[in-house]
């Protein structure tokens, strides 16, 4: 495609979306990168200088923010600094911890509770200013250089993506608080030690198990109130039906997930661990499948009659493919939350079941997607699904062999888990069991959530009508 300046291209056309809304979309994108990095940083040293945390926090940040900000037409310095704005405003749920008063122990925290510290506030309001500058900053750099025509991105469906996207940590963290048995580290259920969360104080997040269980429920407010974003977006201007509801479903398995997890610690109940471990994948799913449904090509889908007709098929497979995966995933949390020996069994016998159901199901993803290959709006969309999940129930399945060989159940299994008065006394965290039992649940989430995306666009495919 020949090139040509954005000043061609805008006397031609508007900038097609909102400032504010390209400005959301790079903000809360940058926060989730900055949050993962510094949990990251202090999950392997929690004694790093706080200074060196951001600022290599603040660095991926203005990397993000120059790689959004090609695909924006026109005032890239104005987005950037509206982005670094919202993103700053966002990133109060991970500078909180720092903006408290910093007692030595918890004991400590009873009186200091949720009380701000003047240096704390600097530093906070510092790092946001920071975060709008490094963004103008970034848009200015944009503007100087020679620009090409850039792809017309369509900035709520990419927003929709980056909702998704932060529920991987989210589930991530989740699987470390069980691998590394921290479920019960934080005695209340709402609050963490009588402190408002997202003021719990940096200071006091030296011991592993609170440092996990706490950064999971942050990880938390932080996808919700994403999701909240993307629902006020998605009803703020026009919208088709179907995202709108499921954006509406998806904030209200989040609201559920959350009080679930509240209940979970409040009753100590394992019970309602496998409930969440459970939801929180479908969730997930869920939003990958919001993303896919947001997409410009999922509305301008024309396939081919051939490809409708193979499609078929292909949607009973993956429907029945997915069933497989919940069954799957209902024997995996039993085994990980109630050490049952039998839900265990069941799960690695019923794996075999599911790696030939992916693969089949895969294959006729990929056939599909090549009846249309070269064709515009044609069926091929559904046909890297169906790679992914061939790459993904493979990893999966290696995983899972390894986990079994790491881990003990039945009546080797593991103790209770430790309470908040028992962290001192509790056994030592089993490094490579944990990552190896965690990576497991994480590929897991990734592979009913592709799964469900390869279902979305068989549904579409299906249902289109025919040329002839």
């Amino acid at each position: 495609m020949p090139t040509q300046t954005v000043a061609s291209i805008s006397s031609s056309k508007p900038l097609s979306n909102p400032i504010l809304g390209v400005a959301t979309t790079i903000g809360v994108a940058g926060v989730l990168l900055m949050g993962v990095v510094s949990w990251v940083m202090l999950l392997v040293d929690r004694g790093l200088p706080i200074g060196l945390t951001i600022g290599i926090s603040l660095l991926a940040y203005t990397t993000l923010v120059f790689l959004f900000l090609r695909n924006v037409e026109s005032r890239e310095s104005m987005v950037g600094a509206a982005g670094g704005l919202i993103g700053g405003a966002v990133s109060s749920i991970f500078l909180g911890s720092l903006m408290t008063k910093q007692p030595t122990t918890i004991a400590e925290l009873e009186s200091q509770a949720n009380q701000f510290s003047s240096g704390g506030i600097a530093l906070a309001l510092g790092v946001i200013a920071g975060m709008v500058l490094l963004g103008w900053a970034a848009g200015k750099l944009r503007e100087r250089k020679t620009r090409y025509a850039t792809k017309d991105i369509d900035w709520r469906a990419r927003y929709a993506w980056v909702v998704a996207l932060s529920y991987l940590p989210l589930i991530a963290v989740g699987g470390l608080v069980t691998s590394t048995e921290s479920g019960l580290a934080v005695p209340d259920s709402v609050t963490t030690y009588g402190s408002i969360s997202i003021l719990f104080p940096m200071s006091l997040m030296d011991e592993i198990r609170i440092y996990l269980e706490h950064s999971h429920r942050i990880f938390g407010t932080f996808a919700g109130l994403a999701t909240i974003l993307l629902v006020v977006r998605m009803f703020g201007s026009p919208a088709r039906f179907l995202p709108r509801v499921m954006s509406v479903v998806l904030l209200l398995g989040v609201i559920a997930q959350g009080v679930m997890g509240a209940l979970r610690v409040s009753e100590q109940s394992q019970g309602l661990a496998t409930l969440h471990g459970v939801l929180a994948q479908f969730v997930f799913a869920l939003a990958i499948a919001t993303g896919v449904v947001c997409s410009r090509k999922w509305n301008a889908v024309a396939p081919s009659d051939e490809a409708v007709d193979a499609s078929k098929s292909t949607r009973l497979l993956l429907m029945i493919a997915t069933i497989g995966l919940s069954i799957q995933l209902v024997f995996g949390a039993m085994t990980r939350h109630l050490d049952s020996g039998h839900a265990l069994m069941s799960h690695i016998g019923f794996s075999f079941i599911v790696v030939l159901l992916i693969i089949i199901a895969g294959a006729k993803c990929i056939k599909v997607g090549k009846i249309d290959r070269g064709v515009a709006g044609g069926a091929g969309a559904i046909r890297p699904y169906g790679a992914t999940i061939h790459g993904l129930v493979m990893l999966q399945f290696t995983l899972g062999w390894g986990a079994l060989a790491m881990t003990r159940t039945g009546e080797e299994g593991h103790a209770a888990l430790p309470t908040s008065t028992e962290l001192s006394t509790a056994a030592s965290i089993r490094v490579g069991e944990a990552i190896m039992a965690t990576s497991h649940h994480l590929i897991g989430a990734l592979l009913l959530a592709t799964t469900v995306a390869a279902l979305m666009w068989a549904l579409r495919i299906a249902s289109r009508p025919k040329n002839g």
